[in-house]
């Protein structure tokens, strides 16, 4: 079943029953102990608190024996067929791929999380649930609520530290396409400021090439785009002059993909109607 994925060093792929797990071998022993297989038991047996980690979910935080945290996130739909479907999906290996991946990109230095492990768990067949595992950054933000902490009305301070966040998300981003790397869901909540740092987060579906094209990367951060948009009326603190600094610090002097997003960014308005129409239906949804 998972022959074409390949195992990062210093993990193990693990059978129980119907269960595989990919499990960090520094943490194995512990997690199998307390039966992380059989999930909803464990979170049953665990001391944790939840949190506002992604946006969509609240995801458990469970404690560790060496004082670390670890949330486990369950995989779920999105948007209008999150209501049909809810966590289980057909056929794949969604967790496993995205641990995969996540390692990968960690191994080219880009800054991202810690994971631990990946869960999946067959219910019948090709259906299946899937969970990831990671360690928690205790105070780590995601740019909306980081955006919407910060308000319109800046110490000068804060001005800085918020035009020094947005830079970084910049340099972030494009250290991330240079290495080959397209994010498939990049939004303001799958970048985290922690204190002085951005992380990236969340790469279910991503993948890499031997190089990103500049449409490939036009197109990555038109979505990064559309999530400010969609934002903006929740009081997020982002201004023109901000998003010029991020595509500047992005570019690094490249002008040939500076002067490809400024025309994508021109033709963008007509799609983000549309959006803007089935973000109404999402929420009229979820209510």
């Amino acid at each position: 079943m998972f022959k074409k994925i390949p195992i990062p060093v210093s993990y193990s792929l693990i059978q129980r029953g119907k269960t595989y797990l990919l499990l960090h071998n520094d943490y194995k022993e512990s997690l199998l102990q307390q039966g992380i297989e059989e999930v909803k038991t464990f979170l049953k047996r665990s001391l944790h608190e939840t949190y506002y980690h992604e946006g969509r979910t609240l995801h458990p935080s469970i404690p560790l024996e060496d004082g670390k945290r670890m949330v486990l996130r369950q995989y779920s739909h999105g948007g209008l067929l999150r209501a049909l479907t809810g966590n289980l999906y057909l056929i794949g290996s969604r967790s496993f791929r995205e641990l995969t991946i996540t390692e990968e990109i960690r191994s080219c230095g880009i800054p991202t999380i810690q994971p631990i492990g990946a869960i999946h768990q067959t219910v019948y067949y090709f259906i299946y649930r899937a969970y990831f595992l990671s360690l928690e950054i205790p105070h780590a933000k995601n740019l909306i609520q980081y955006f919407q902490e910060k308000g319109p009305h800046l110490s000068r301070e804060n001005l800085l530290h918020k035009r020094k966040t947005i830079r970084s998300s910049g340099a972030l981003l494009r250290q991330f396409h240079q290495a080959g790397f397209y994010h498939n869901d990049l939004q303001l909540k799958n970048i985290l400021a922690d204190e002085d740092r951005v992380l990236l987060i969340d790469f279910d579906r991503s993948f890499r090439k031997e190089a990103l094209s500049v449409r490939d990367r036009t197109k990555n951060l038109l979505r990064l785009n559309r999530s400010v948009e969609k934002w903006k009326p929740s009081g997020l603190s982002i201004t023109r002059t901000d998003r010029w600094r991020f595509l500047l610090a992005y570019a690094g002097g490249d002008q040939e993909i500076l002067k490809a997003i400024r025309k994508a960014l021109r033709t963008h308005s007509m799609g983000l109607f549309f959006h803007r129409i089935g973000w109404a239906i999402e929420d009229i949804v979820r209510s």
